[in-house]
This record gives C-alpha cells, structure tokens and sequence, in this order.
C-alpha cells in the first residue's frame, strides 16, 4: 500500500505533506476556542484539523476517575473532573466540523474508545486517529479498522512488535492506514525523536508514514518532512502560556504557518532523482563554465595538439572534458590566439558524418 486516499486527496511518496493541526484538548473546553483553533489552522495552511474525543466512563475505571488531580495544570480536583472539563458537547462538535469543512480542511478525530470512533463516523469524519496510547488496545483498533475509512496511527510509548499486532489487525480488515513514528513526552527532547526509525518503519510495514511531533519548535518536523514524511502532525495552542500539558509542546499559530511555508519549500527542493543540466542553468553555465581556447595562432591545416590548448570561460565551446576528442583534429580555417575552439573550426571526421558538397555547400547526409 504506497499510498492512501482520504476523500480523493493522496497521501503518500511523490504527493504532498499531509499537515495535520492537533486541535487535542487545547480548546480548554471552550467551543469557541476550538473554532479559533480551526481558523488558525486554516490561515496557517494546515490540510486537516482534529481533536481529542473521549467517553470518559469508558476509558477509566471508577477509581481512575476519582484519582486526585490537583496541580498547576488540572481543571478539576480528580481526574476524572479534570477529563470531564476538558470534553466538549455533540453540538459542540458538529459546530467545529460545519466551520472546518466550510473552511476546505479536513476535521477528524483521536477516538479513545469505540463509542467515540462510532459518534466520529455519525459525524462524517473522513477518517479517524488511533492514538499511541491505544495501539495496543487492539480491539478498539480493529473496531476502527472495520468502519472501511483511512486509519493513522501514532506509535509513541511502543515497542515495534506492538505496532507489529497493530498493524495486522489494520491489514486484517483492509483498511488504508498511515503509521506515524512519535515520541510520548511533552515536550520531546531532541535526542528521544528518532527520526530515522521512519525509515524502518516504511520498510518494514511498506505503507505511508510520517511523524507526529511534540518537540519545541519547528525545526525537527522539518527535517522529518525532508526525510520523506507523508503526514506531518503537531498540537496547535493559541498561546503557549495557556493552563494544560499540552501547551509547551504546542505550536502558535505563526509557527504553525512558518512549518507548512517550510515544508512545501522542502517538497519543491526535494524534485526528482534525475541529475542534469537544468535549462535555466544553461545561461549561468555558459558565462561561468570553461572551454578549450588557444594559445597560439593556428593555421589552416595544421594537426591540434595539446600545447595548441588551454581552459578559459566562457563555457560557449568545446568543454575540456572534450579535449581527447579535439586532439588529432585537423583546424579548418585560421585560429587567432586566445578564442574559444568551437566545431566550425574544426575538419568534420567520418565519425562526424559522411559530408558531401553540392553548388558550393555543406550538407550532412547521414551519421555514423
């Protein structure tokens, strides 16, 4: 599976980056935060947008619920206060899908769980997000998997036979998936990116697969664009100094911007795996490349040889690295000192062509 195909849009080698914005729960539980978080997304030049959708009852236990959570970043005295105030209404949701789509971006979801994955599909999601979190909760994948839409799957927190399991369980049920190499701390040092396991990762399981970062800044995800990643996905915050986790490994909205500028630069530097002289080279490569130019006078007649001959711009005539095919020629005309040698200075050989003259002119009439 090279590529994947999310309502028509490709994903994959040859075709751009997928920039996907991660809304998460940056919105505070703030509807209208979210829907700023959309249009930023969609000023930056991001193609997609999702956040995080959650039935908490059924992703923690009753006492995971009640755990104490009271810190610098909680929204409640428990955890499951805290999830709970994070977590936006139906409505809310279908009022951030009506503003993505009118906006032309793509608007999905982290589905923790299978009634979240079910509300996301009534909701006309294109496709769905498995987070790293879940990738070994492979019933949930599977659930995910049969719902016959693109898949992506962030990877952080697991070891590669866990994403083995996971994999085949997408492959199981036919479904087109991107795997995302990731790295579940916030904010991620750079020595913990790894990068290079991309690479592993698309050999191994010959899929799209790209990179959902949580570093500070935008220089890392460049670099894993540059590397060849298919999808590219970072949290989005308005301000940075805003109450949660999430926010320190978040991108503004003006980073957000610089990363897309970045990454279609990148795209358009990356071109093609083909080396030649480009046409808009041809003028640069004419005024500074060199030929063969003499240095002496040479009569008409007289046999080229080496000490005849030196390198000098511009590059208009015979390349020195022509030189053994100039040697041995006989010179057609007069050759004053210091001009480029050019072919009409030259008697054509056999291996030229086959030369006739008819009233006075020159034709070739076949090749050797």
């Amino acid at each position: 599976m090279r590529s994947v195909s999310i309502d028509g849009r490709e994903i994959g080698i040859g075709a751009p980056t997928f920039i996907v914005a991660e809304g998460g729960i940056n919105h505070q539980g703030d509807v209208e935060i979210a829907l700023e978080l959309i249009r930023a997304a969609d000023e930056a030049g991001a193609d997609g947008i999702k956040f995080q959708k959650r039935s908490l009852d059924r992703i923690l236990t009753q006492s995971g619920l009640a755990m104490p959570y009271e810190h610098a970043n909680s929204f409640g005295r428990t955890y499951g206060e805290h999830k709970a105030a994070l977590e936006l209404s139906e409505e809310d949701w279908l009022a951030m899908r009506d503003e993505a789509e009118r906006r032309g971006l793509f608007f999905f979801g982290s589905v923790w769980d299978e009634e979240s994955a079910d509300f996301c599909e009534r909701l006309g999601a294109p496709l769905f997000k498995i987070a790293s979190a879940d990738v070994t909760n492979l019933p949930l994948v599977l659930h995910v998997a049969r719902k016959g839409r693109p898949v992506i799957v962030s990877t952080g927190m697991s070891d590669l036979e866990e994403v083995d399991n996971a994999v085949r369980v997408l492959r199981a049920a036919q479904a087109p998936h991107v795997i995302l190499q990731c790295t579940s701390t916030y904010p991620t040092r750079d020595a913990d990116v790894h990068l290079r396991a991309m690479e592993l990762l698309r050999a191994r399981y010959g899929c799209p697969v790209g990179y959902s970062g949580h570093e500070v800044g935008i220089e890392v995800s460049l670099a894993a664009a540059a590397l060849g990643a298919c999808v590219i996905e970072r949290h989005l915050t308005l301000d940075k100094r805003m109450k949660g986790g999430d926010h320190a490994a978040s991108l503004e909205p003006h980073e957000l911007a610089a990363l897309v500028r970045g990454v279609r630069r990148i795209e358009a530097a990356l071109g093609h795996a083909e080396k030649a002289c480009l046409p808009n080279e041809r003028p640069v490569r004419r005024k500074l490349a060199k030929s063969l130019v003499t240095t002496v006078a040479i009569t008409a007649g007289q046999r080229i040889e080496e000490w005849m001959l030196t390198t000098k711009g511009p590059g208009t005539g015979f390349s020195p690295d022509r030189l053994g095919e100039v040697l041995g020629r006989i010179a057609a005309r007069g050759i004053p000192e210091d001009v480029v040698l050019t072919e009409d200075d030259l008697i054509p050989t056999l291996s030229d062509a086959y030369v006739t003259r008819v009233s006075g002119r020159r034709f070739v009439v076949g090749l050797n």
